[in-house]
C-alpha cells in the first residue's frame, strides 16, 4: 500500500496536470465526449495522471492519442451481476466482456458463496485483481437463499462483518429474504445494519409491506417485472435495477421508467457465453435499450453515472478526478466499440490457476430409478415460461411422465453433503420427448437439478455430473453431450471459445430432445431457487414461495 506521502505526490501531479503544468500520462486528442450531466456532446481533449482523469478540455500529453471521429463515454458498470452464472471464471469473463466497453461489475458472488462460502467470495476477489475488469463485490446476505434448500455453506454476522473488510466490497448484497425483513426478523435485522448500503429482492412487493422493506434500508430492486410496481418503487425511494439477461427480459415492460435517474440497467448474470460472444454483454444490453425507444444518453446513464452514483464508485463520469476508464466508439447507437481504456491504458489479461480445493466440491451419491418414484394422482405440478425465471402453479391428474400434455419428472438431488437426500416433482413447459437433462448449477444451492421423460435418463444424467464434480449432462439412453464445470461445480477454466463449442453441442441436443425453451439451461436452473415465486424444487422438496415453505407434492 502506498504511503500518505506517495498519495499527497500522485495528487499533486493529478493537480499541476489538470493546471497545465505538467504534460499528461496519457491524453486522448478530439474526441467527441458524451456530457451525461449536461446531456449533450462536445468536441475535446482527455488528459489521464496516475490512472485517473485530470482535465477535460485542450491537454499534451506524454503519450497521445488522436480520437477524431470517435465518441468517448465512460467503461460501462453492470450494476448487479453474478459473474458465476455465466460458467466462466472472472479471468475469462473478463477477457470477453471488457474489450466490448465493461469496465466495472458489481457482483453477488453467492453463487459461489453458496457452494465454498466467504473463502469462495475471496477466491473471487483475489482472481479479480489480477485482471483488468474492476470487481466490486457486495457480500451475500442470504445464504442459503433459505432454510428451504441445503447448500454447501454459510455466510453469517461474522462471515458479513468479515467480507465487509475488503477493498472490493460496497455493502450487502440482494435480502432475497423479505419476509425476514417485513417480519423483522432479528438475524436478518443484525445484518441489514452493518452496513449502509443494501441491495433488495423484491417480487411482486407492493403497498404497507413495500414500504416496510425500503424503511428497513433496502436500496434497490432488481426483480420488478411490471410498470406499476416499478413506479411505485421509484415513488418510494427505490432505485429501480432494469434487468435484461439471455433468459429473464424486463426492459421491454418497463421501459417506460427506463431513464429515470434512479434506474439503471444490470444483467443479473443471466448472459450466456455464447450469448456474451455472439451478441456483447453491456453493449448488448444498450443496444436493447435504443430498440426500445431509450434515449441514447438516458441509456449509457443507466449503465455508467447512475449505477456510480448509487454505489460511490468514482468512476461512470469523463470528468476531473473520475477513474480512467473510458471507451472509444466508432458509433454510440450501435455501441461499436474501437477502444477501451482501465485506468487510462489498455487493458492486458493474465492467467489464473484455481486451487484443487475450490475443484472438488461435488458430494453426491448416485441415484437409481427407484429412488425417483412417484405415486400417482392429483399433483401439483410446477409451469415454467420462456424468457421468465418465475413458475407458475397447476394442478393435475397425473400416473407418471406424460409427454403429450409436456408433463416431465424433475428432481433435485443433495451435492453438498452426501445425505443422498432427493426432491422429486412434475414440470411443465420444457417440452422433452425423451431423454434428460442435469446440471449442478441450480440457484442458489447448486444441488444438481434434472429434468426428463425418463428415469433411467435422468440417472444416467446426473450420475455423469457427480462423476465429472460438475457440470451440465444431457442423456437418452447413453450420455449424448456434456460440459464439465469442475470450479466449484458451477465455473469452467477451459476458454470461451471451447467453452462455447461444448455448450453448443448440449443445447444442440437439447433441442433434438424436443425442448422448445430459448434458454433451457438457465431455466432449469432457476427451477430450484426457492426465493423467486411461485412453486419451486429443492432437494428438500416441492416448495411454495409466497407461502415459504414446503408443500405436499399431491394436492387435497
Amino acid at each position: 500500500m502506498s504511503s500518505p506521502t506517495a498519495d499527497i505526490n500522485k495528487l499533486r501531479k493529478i493537480i499541476e496536470v489538470a493546471r497545465g503544468d505538467r504534460r499528461a500520462d496519457f491524453v486522448i486528442k478530439n474526441a467527441q465526449i458524451v456530457d451525461l450531466i449536461n446531456e449533450e456532446i462536445f468536441s475535446g481533449d482527455i488528459a489521464v495522471a496516475e490512472g485517473f482523469i485530470a482535465g477535460v478540455g485542450s491537454y499534451s500529453g506524454i503519450e497521445e492519442l488522436d480520437a477524431s471521429g470517435l465518441i468517448a463515454v465512460p467503461g460501462l458498470i453492470d450494476a448487479h451481476t453474478h459473474v458465476e452464472m455465466s460458467m466462466l471464471t472472472v479471468t475469462e469473463f473478463a477477457r470477453l466482456v471488457v474489450p466490448r466497453g465493461t469496465t466495472a461489475v458489481v457482483a453477488d458472488p453467492h453463487e459461489i458463496a453458496n457452494v465454498l462460502g466467504k473463502e469462495g467470495v475471496r477466491l473471487m476477489i483475489q482472481e479479480a485483481r489480477q485482471s483488468p475488469l474492476r470487481f466490486y463485490c457486495m457480500v451475500p446476505s442470504c445464504v442459503p437463499s433459505s432454510p428451504l434448500e441445503t447448500s454447501g455453506a454459510k455466510i453469517g454476522i461474522e462471515e458479513i462483518r468479515e467480507l465487509l473488510q475488503e477493498d472490493e466490497v460496497l455493502g450487502l448484497a440482494e435480502m432475497m429474504n423479505f419476509p425476514g425483513v417485513i417480519d423483522a426478523e432479528e438475524e436478518v435485522l443484525q445484518k441489514i445494519v452493518l452496513t449502509k448500503l443494501v441491495d433488495g429482492h423484491a417480487p411482486g412487493l407492493r403497498g404497507k409491506k413495500l414500504n416496510a422493506y425500503i424503511a428497513a434500508g433496502i436500496s434497490s430492486d432488481h426483480e420488478t417485472t411490471a410498470i406499476d410496481e416499478a413506479k411505485e418503487k421509484l415513488r418510494l425511494g427505490m432505485w429501480v435495477m432494469i434487468r435484461e439477461g439471455s433468459a429473464a427480459r424486463n426492459l421491454s415492460a418497463l421501459k417506460d421508467v427506463a431513464g429515470n435517474r434512479h434506474t439503471m440497467l444490470v444483467t443479473d448474470g443471466d448472459r450466456s457465453v455464447k450469448d456474451i460472444v455472439e451478441e456483447g454483454y453491456l453493449d448488448h444490453v444498450f443496444r436493447r435499450a435504443i430498440e426500445e425507444g431509450v434515449d441514447e444518453v438516458k441509456a449509457l446513464q443507466m449503465l455508467t453515472l447512475n449505477p456510480a452514483e448509487y454505489f460511490g464508485i468514482n468512476a461512470g463520469l469523463i470528468s476531473p478526478s473520475r477513474l480512467a476508464d473510458i471507451v472509444l466508439l466508432k458509433d454510440l447507437r450501435k455501441f461499436e466499440v474501437k477502444e477501451v481504456f482501465v485506468g487510462g491504458k489498455r487493458p492486458g489479461f493474465r492467467s489464473y490457476s484455481h486451487p484443487e480445493w475450490a475443484k472438488r466440491t461435488v458430494n453426491a451419491r448416485k441415484i437409481t430409478p427407484e429412488s425417483l418414484k412417484i405415486e400417482g394422482g392429483r399433483v401439483r405440478v410446477i409451469e415454467v415460461y420462456d424468457g421468465e425465471i418465475v413458475t407458475g402453479e397447476s394442478v393435475e391428474n397425473v400416473q407418471g411422465v406424460d409427454v403429450e400434455r409436456d408433463i416431465l419428472k424433475a428432481v433435485v438431488v443433495e451435492r453438498h453433503r452426501g445425505s443422498g437426500r432427493v426432491g422429486k416433482a412434475y414440470v411443465r413447459g420444457f417440452g422433452l420427448k425423451r431423454g434428460a437433462i442435469a446440471q449442478s448449477i441450480a440457484h442458489d444451492a447448486h444441488n444438481i437439478v434434472s429434468v426428463g421423460a425418463d428415469d433411467i435418463s435422468i440417472c444416467e444424467a446426473v450420475n455423469r455430473v457427480i462423476e465429472l464434480q460438475g457440470g451440465i449432462v444431457v442423456a437418452d439412453s447413453e450420455i449424448k453431450a456434456e460440459l464439465p464445470l469442475p470450479v466449484a461445480g458451477i465455473m469452467t477454466d477451459e476458454k470461451a471459445e471451447g467453452v462455447i463449442e461444448k455448450l453448443t453441442k448440449v443445447e444442440d441436443k437439447i433441442r433434438k430432445l424436443g425442448c422448445r425453451l430459448k434458454s433451457p439451461i438457465i431455466t432449469l436452473s432457476f427451477i430450484a431457487l426457492p426465493v423467486i415465486p411461485k412453486l419451486k424444487l429443492t432437494d428438500l422438496g416441492l416448495v411454495d414461495v409466497e407461502a415459504f415453505k414446503v408443500v405436499d407434492l399431491h394436492a387435497d
